[in-house]
């Protein structure tokens, strides 16, 4: 039995949706400094913006396990023509942050963690380009499946909202053409 990448994303997106992980369940918006290339038959850059969007959800108590897309910005001209759309796993240090309680507010049965959880973790998915061909007609064009490395902290500013920075490396290791990305984001996630 062979098992394709639709296959693959749908379970993880049916494992992010049940109804045992709901309590875990995050959105994540955010925005921060990167640069892009793509390259096939010449190499075009975008930059200075990134952004990234994801849905996650708490399936232990150092793991996340979640979808992400994540798209490069020119700002001169103002333009977006890469993206990477997969599946991440998200390991925490010590543990995955809790919400934040005042002191006379923590329920009896609850460890909190009140500081920066820090973490490591890796995205697989599809990347793509779509850039106007230069002055000469080549294009820059690539798609593959990408591998993403990153590293970052995030720490709880309420009961239901926190903060986290990120550094992220994605690049493609196959397919047509080569395309990277590397950011410096900062991003609100809010909890359900």
């Amino acid at each position: 039995m062979q098992l394709n990448i639709t296959t693959f994303l749908f379970t993880i997106i049916f494992c992010l949706f049940s109804l045992d992980t709901y309590a875990g369940f995050r959105v994540t918006g955010g925005v921060g400094l990167g640069s892009s290339t793509s390259k096939n038959e010449v190499s075009q850059s975008e930059g200075p913006l990134t952004d990234i969007f994801t849905i996650e959800s708490v399936v232990h108590s150092r793991l996340i396990v979640g979808a992400e897309h994540l798209r490069s910005f020119n700002l001169s001209p103002m333009s977006t023509g890469m993206s990477f759309t997969g599946v991440f796993f998200r390991n925490y240090l010590n543990s995955v942050p809790t919400p934040y309680y005042s002191s006379d507010a923590v329920p009896y049965h609850l460890i909190v963690t009140r500081d920066f959880s820090f973490f490591t973790g890796v995205g697989i998915g599809i990347a793509q380009s779509s850039l106007l061909p230069d002055a000469d007609g080549k294009s820059s064009n690539a798609a593959g499946f990408y591998l993403s490395p990153r590293v970052g902290s995030e720490l709880y500013l309420t009961k239901s909202l926190g903060i986290r920075g990120e550094l992220m490396i994605a690049m493609t290791v196959v397919g047509k053409g080569n395309i990277t990305s590397v950011s410096l984001i900062g991003s609100l996630f809010y909890s359900f």
